[in-house]
């Protein structure tokens, strides 16, 4: 799953840093997609590029993401502090990350906060559904 597309890191200034964290998790869910939308990045926590920190839910696996490195890095450092960040492109998403999903089940975590463990829970469906309406106002 080697990354062949440039990451384009989105970088967040302290002050919108702060008012996210303070939002709810539908707010910082559609911020992430209009974000993953703009910098065609997301970021997760993991090992490597092939072994991702996977949350447990009740009966539920899943998969944190970020629309930037900053807010992995702030929730890593409080919940999973042996995990680095790993940027996703759009590219690798569609061309490998999806398949792993569905192959094991796993949810997507949108967004999760020191204070909120869990984000947004969404299925790969609806992500991609709203990731795809946010791409085509590029267009």
């Amino acid at each position: 799953m080697e990354e062949k597309t440039p990451i384009n890191e989105l970088k967040i200034s302290p002050k919108e840093i702060k008012a996210l964290m303070s939002c709810n998790p539908d707010v910082r869910y559609q911020y992430t997609i209009k974000r993953i939308a703009d910098t065609e990045t997301m970021w997760t926590l993991g090992m490597d590029n092939q072994t991702f920190a996977i949350q447990k839910s009740g009966e539920d696996y899943l998969l944190p993401i970020w629309s930037s490195k900053e807010f992995a890095i702030i929730f890593g450092s409080t919940f999973m502090k042996e995990c680095r960040c790993i940027p996703i492109s759009l590219d690798n998403f569609e061309e490998n990350i999806i398949d792993i999903i569905c192959e094991n089940g796993y949810l997507l975590n949108v967004f999760p906060t020191q204070t909120e463990e869990i984000g947004k829970v969404v299925g790969i469906n609806s992500f991609s559904e709203d990731l795809s309406a946010a791409l085509s106002e590029y267009n």
